[in-house]
């Protein structure tokens, strides 16, 4: 085969078309990784992903002609549609197959989440929980109430165990409003706050001036702490991000003391699912609470889907209100409809590392 006809073969695997534009999947790529495009999150994939921007631009049918500078050469004019191939697939693969680079992306995403929202107006990033069941409401000060559906799927996770007089660690704690809901009502002695992002960390210490709970840098595969330091670990909305789940949980085993707690929330496919069940086997955890909460967490979608298109309008540039419409997961994103027809599940747990309390 000649060099030409090789390069040609290429071109054709790694260059697909869709409603009329042509991508360029390695180009694409390229960019993401080297900083030179827009970074954000596809939750109408299977997980969040960096792919829902194309996905916007595609609908918004720019023909080719990229609004932003750092796009060009990305996009091309499409002919032949009729050998349409799916973009958003193709690029879904490669993806998850690359687990550094889901990492990667995520942390410039939650970079950007953080200079949109410069004032903290959102201290939550969490789908939430609702009551389906008619219990008594958690009682929480006025100045929280904007913030109900956040906080109970916090307070779900977190009051599966005893936290009064513990030591506690929260990884991926985000925004930090759950960090400093726990600091508050559930009475750690005290209460460890670590996220990978800097400007959110810086945020959360200017915002949240509590005497138990501190928050510094840190790397859920590499926690900056010695062994057998904690209580419990807690970890809401997060592990999906991460490159490697079983490093994740080596370090939480770590850092926890004998007996401790590991208080998970999360979504997964059926399939990732059992996955996930096999690595917390391997990590040596004893699963002592597994809770499917998918509609609980899909009801407080429906819920709160007003208050956060309103947010997403006050503060997000519009070209961009697209891709965090989807990330927010608000009434009729594909994001919410995996939710509503069970394709994503919401799983909470409680995992024991062995030993005695």
């Amino acid at each position: 085969m000649t060099q030409a006809k090789a390069k040609e073969r290429t071109r054709k695997r790694t260059t697909c078309r869709r409603d009329g534009l042509s991508f360029d999947a390695p180009r694409f790529i390229a960019a993401m990784i080297t900083g030179r495009c827009h970074r954000s999150s596809d939750p109408g994939l299977r997980f969040p992903s960096p792919i829902v921007l194309l996905q916007c631009l595609v609908n918004s049918r720019l023909n080719g002609q990229s609004q932003d500078h750092r796009f060009r050469g990305v996009f091309k004019p499409a002919h032949h549609t009729a050998e349409r191939l799916s973009v958003m697939r193709l690029l879904e693969r490669v993806y998850r197959a690359l687990p550094p680079l889901r990492r990667f992306v995520y942390r410039l995403w939650y970079r950007q989440m953080t200079r949109l929202d410069r004032h903290a107006e959102s201290p939550f990033a969490n789908y939430g929980y609702a009551d389906l069941i008619g219990a008594q409401p958690i009682p929480l000060a006025p100045q929280d109430e904007s913030d109900r559906l956040s906080i109970q799927l916090y307070h779900h996770v977190a009051a599966a165990v005893p936290l009064a007089g513990r030591d506690v660690l929260e990884v991926g704690s985000g925004r930090g409003g759950g960090a400093s809901y726990i600091a508050r009502y559930l009475g750690p002695r005290t209460m460890v706050a670590v996220d990978l992002n800097l400007r959110a960390i810086e945020c959360c210490q200017r915002r949240f001036r509590v005497p138990n709970l501190r928050f510094r840098r840190g790397d859920s595969e590499n926690l900056p702490f010695a062994d057998g330091t904690f209580d419990a670990v807690l970890n809401v909305e997060s592990s999906h991000c991460y490159g490697s789940m079983s490093k994740f949980l080596s370090e939480v085993k770590r850092v926890l003391r004998s007996g401790g707690c590991l208080l998970l929330a999360d979504f997964r496919t059926s399939a990732d699912i059992e996955r996930l069940q096999r690595q917390f086997e391997q990590a040596e955890f004893v699963v002592e609470r597994e809770e499917r909460i998918t509609p609980n967490v899909f009801r407080a979608l429906e819920l709160d889907s007003e208050r956060k298109l309103a947010l997403i309008r006050r503060r997000v540039p519009p070209v961009l209100q697209a891709v965090f419409r989807q990330f927010a997961a608000t009434a009729g994103t594909p994001t919410w409809e995996k939710f509503r027809q069970a394709h994503w599940e919401y799983l909470s747990f409680v995992l024991r590392k062995p030993g005695d309390r």
